[in-house]
């Protein structure tokens, strides 16, 4: 019995040992994009920094709380957005969906098209540029935190919030 538990335990060591290894800044940078062409703000809000995800959430609290409070202003903002959405839809929607929609209007050259990576890290920080075929470059940086490294910034933030 011992013997079972004892290969038992060095192969769930071996798996989460290497599990760990192959997140890189890189990978997490592939996972971002990928959740950015998919849509997915479930995905996209999960890769974000504790700091960031909390501001993202907050930013979506107000605006909910200015559909209640004054929803023709609310009305203004999110056609400005260009989402399409209306205040009767943030009344239904999440965070995760908000953002969802959010990334329909990001535009990324096609992933298959970068042709570099690179990642500079400085102790748990790291910073990855993707340049594509066109010349297009795009910069994130990262903090290591719960275990993976999580955006902390990026110009594409900046164009999303």
């Amino acid at each position: 019995m011992d013997i079972l538990r004892n290969f038992i335990i060095t192969i769930l060591t071996l798996v989460s040992i290497s599990s760990v290894a192959s997140s890189t800044p890189t990978d997490s940078t592939w996972d971002l994009l990928q959740a950015v062409e998919d849509c997915d703000g479930e995905r996209f809000l999960d890769l974000m920094s504790e700091s960031v995800r909390i501001q993202i959430e907050l930013s979506y609290q107000q605006l909910k709380e200015l559909v209640a409070t004054n929803p023709g202003l609310a009305e203004t903002l999110l056609t400005e957005s260009g989402t399409g959405l209306t205040t009767w839809d943030l009344e239904w929607m999440t965070a995760e969906d908000l953002v969802s929609r959010m990334l329909e209007r990001v535009y990324l050259p096609p992933l298959e098209n970068v042709i570099s990576e690179e990642a500079s890290m400085r102790g748990r920080n790291a910073e990855v540029v993707f340049t594509w075929y066109s010349g297009y470059s795009l910069s994130i940086q990262f903090a290591w935190e719960e275990s993976s490294w999580k955006v902390t910034g990026s110009s594409l933030l900046e164009q999303l919030f």
